[in-house]
């Protein structure tokens, strides 16, 4: 013990030295700092007397009128340094304060609640159905001029008229697990007309001339696991879209991950049944060339479509589809018609049972640096009707090319699309036999593949079933695009339209509504160009603008019955679009 208090002898020695210093210069500090010097000397002084009682009673505890002090921890002071100050460990747990510890007691056990609250609430959650909708509302207004090309057999109400319309949209989502489900409805008036309906299912103000107050466009319920299910009605789409299959389908499909196979990269199978839409009950509600969707969606026509295709991942940013699709026709003379001549006689092509097309396509899409890039090839076989087989293909290819960030050019793009559907010569639409080389898609809505705002969406195809834009048509597009401002896109094509096979003037590519009522014997490929310009921007958040606009000057395959070039074409289209 005289060893410890040889060694705090010093310490209080140099404690007493500062006193007097303090003492000594404290003659002129204010009262606070008397009020200090008094607290250390009552420190120093309980200092010596804890030191006096270690020397004197080295068993007893400290006095009464004294805290416990923390036990001193074992000298780890070497031998050697004399002077070196012994090491003392606190034992924070004994000194810290009474109130402090029962503070953060009571901060543990809330954050143990609280944490448990939530992991009951997440759990409860689970247990729960999740549901979201969303939408959108589109109004606009139109403008078009001799959208019938100066013929009255391809005459219908709104070629020569300036109109509003609308649209809404309204999506519901419900998800449970694994487990999900699915309604978009689609609101508007199917007005009387197949060039109308195959722009989408919009309300003419002022017309409202309803045949279906709201179009189920999606209900169908899946299951997300190691594979998907679905079943229902679902918008299917093939390849690159637009082309064979597109649009609201009643349908099972499955789509399995295979994995990472060599060659191929990451591929997905998927297998699906179709039941395929697109005979006609009747045509007591509308004339020639006019059309009724009513009379196609949800009519049991008989017809059940496999489907198989592959999406292949070999390389990053690059896509390859090889699909299959073949369709078996279980109906018969009397069933629906399937209208495959376009003419909406049921006498002169009645239903056979025997239309069996056959799909075979490659669809590839990517990009490369400022390069993308999209691509499709399908080949038609399966037979037509009981006489006569497909032997039909098509192809469509497009590249764009977005200019780098900070180059001179920088806001603007540049495109190339070309395009070739097969088709039947003069003689052969004439006859009516052989093969039929007019390239057919199976069922596409209003969305389908577009290369222009007039010829392929309003002269040439619009009868959904077993019809397409590129039939008897080869085509080269050129376009540019610029955008300004971020979300303002502006966008110019100019497009050359020829027949794939010569056909009469003044008859049309091909045997549809658009054939003409000419009759020279003179042949031709000259359908026309068409000149197109489309604007978007935003105008606030989840309002949209749009600006659309096309002039399509026809060729000699529109010529007119006497010997006149028809006036050229103009549509007009602005509105806007509410996303929510």
């Amino acid at each position: 013990m005289q060893y410890i208090f040889k060694k705090l002898l010093p310490a209080i020695g140099v404690m007493t030295f500062s006193l007097t210093a303090v003492q000594a210069s404290a003659q002129s500090a204010q009262d606070n700092q008397q009020e200090y010097i008094k607290k250390l000397e009552q420190r120093i002084a309980t200092l010596e007397s804890m030191v006096n009682t270690l020397v004197t009673k080295p068993k007893e505890n400290a006095s009464p009128e004294t805290k416990a002090a923390p036990a001193p921890a074992e000298d780890t002071q070497t031998p050697d340094d004399e002077w070196g100050a012994p090491a003392v460990a606190v034992d924070t747990a004994t000194g810290r304060d009474e109130e402090a510890r029962r503070r953060l007691s009571e901060i543990e056990t809330w954050q143990k609640k609280t944490e448990a609250k939530a992991a009951k609430e997440a759990e409860e959650q689970e247990q729960l159905a999740k549901f979201d909708f969303s939408g959108k509302y589109k109004l606009r207004l139109n403008s078009r001029d001799n959208l019938h090309l100066n013929n009255p057999a391809q005459f219908w109400s709104f070629d020569d008229d300036t109109f509003i319309d609308q649209r809404f949209q309204l999506k519901i989502d419900a998800e449970y697990g694994p487990l999900s489900s699915v309604l978009v409805l689609d609101k508007g008036n199917f007005v009387f007309d197949w060039k109308e309906g195959s722009e989408g299912t919009l309300d003419r103000w002022g017309e409202f001339q309803t045949v279906t107050s709201a179009l189920v466009r999606e209900l169908y319920a899946q299951y997300t696991g190691a594979f998907v299910v679905k079943g229902g009605r679902q918008s299917l789409m093939l390849g690159n879209g637009g082309v064979v299959l597109e649009g609201p389908t009643d349908a099972v499909k499955l789509v399995y991950p295979i994995g990472d196979l060599p060659l191929a990269g990451q591929t997905s199978l998927t297998a699906a049944y179709l039941a395929v839409s697109g005979g006609f009950r009747n045509y007591d509600n509308f004339t020639y060339p006019a059309g009724d969707r009513s009379a196609v969606l949800g009519l049991a026509n008989e017809l059940d479509g496999y489907l198989l295709s592959f999406d292949l991942k070999p390389f990053r940013n690059f896509r390859v589809e090889p699909y299959f699709l073949k369709v078996f026709d279980d109906g018969s003379f009397g069933d629906p018609d399937l209208n495959l001549d376009k003419d909406f006689d049921v006498a002169t092509t009645p239903r056979d049972g025997q239309f069996e097309p056959f799909w075979s396509g490659l669809a590839i899409n990517g990009t490369a640096g400022n390069y993308s890039f999209t691509g499709d090839l399908v080949y038609l076989t399966g037979s037509a009707t009981s006489d006569r087989d497909y032997d039909a293909y098509a192809a469509l290819l497009r590249g764009d090319y977005a200019f780098s960030d900070g180059s001179f050019f920088e806001k603007f793009s540049l495109g190339l699309e070309a395009g070739r559907g097969s088709g039947n010569s003069a003689e052969e639409q004439l006859l009516g036999t052989g093969d039929v080389k007019n390239f057919n898609g199976l069922f596409l809505c209003k969305e389908r593949r577009k290369f222009g705002n007039i010829f392929s969406q309003d002269l040439h195809a619009g009868y959904f079933f077993a019809d397409s834009n590129l039939a008897n048509v080869t085509f080269a597009r050129a376009i540019a695009g610029y955008e300004p401002f971020a979300g303002v896109k502006g966008e110019l094509s100019l497009a050359l339209l020829r027949t794939t096979e010569s056909v009469l003037q003044g008859r049309g590519p091909t045997g549809d509504w658009s054939r003409g009522a000419a009759s020279f014997s003179e042949t031709t490929n000259d359908i026309g160009w068409e000149v197109d310009f489309n604007l978007s921007f935003p105008i606030m958040k989840r309002l949209n603008g749009f600006f659309e606009s096309g002039y399509f000057v026809p060729g000699d395959v529109y010529r007119l019955a006497n010997g006149d070039d028809p006036d050229p074409a103009y549509v007009l289209v602005a509105g806007i679009e509410f996303v929510f």
